[in-house]
């Protein structure tokens, strides 16, 4: 049986791998838009590093093996998913923003 102690191990780590998931995820989004704004691709190339870091974030949330199984495949398919929202954003803002800029407007 698992000690209360190793209980509160276990949560507190998939806390402070949830906060590094979080922190990563946003750092991730604001790190490409960045560079996408201001024409960056290395800042572009740099965001991936904090995608990677997010994946890792997530894995070691599910590797501490005191998730049901519907947290470990919830969180696992977020953090696949949110691979893509930053890029997928970009698209819809820039298409937004070119469907209806009106006519003659400068940058």
């Amino acid at each position: 049986m698992i000690s209360n102690h190793e209980i509160a191990q276990m949560v507190g780590a998939i806390i402070i791998y949830g906060f590094f998931f979080v922190l990563t995820a946003g750092l991730y989004a604001m790190v490409y838009a960045m560079g996408r704004l201001f024409e960056k691709p290395w800042l572009v190339k740099a965001s991936y590093i904090f995608a990677a870091a997010e994946v890792l974030s997530a894995i070691g949330m599910v590797a501490t093996g005191y998730l049901d199984h519907f947290w470990v495949n919830l969180i696992l398919f977020s953090a696949a998913v949110y691979l893509f929202i930053p890029q997928g954003m970009w698209w819809v803002v820039v298409n937004f923003h070119d469907q209806f800029e009106p006519e003659g407007h400068v940058h």
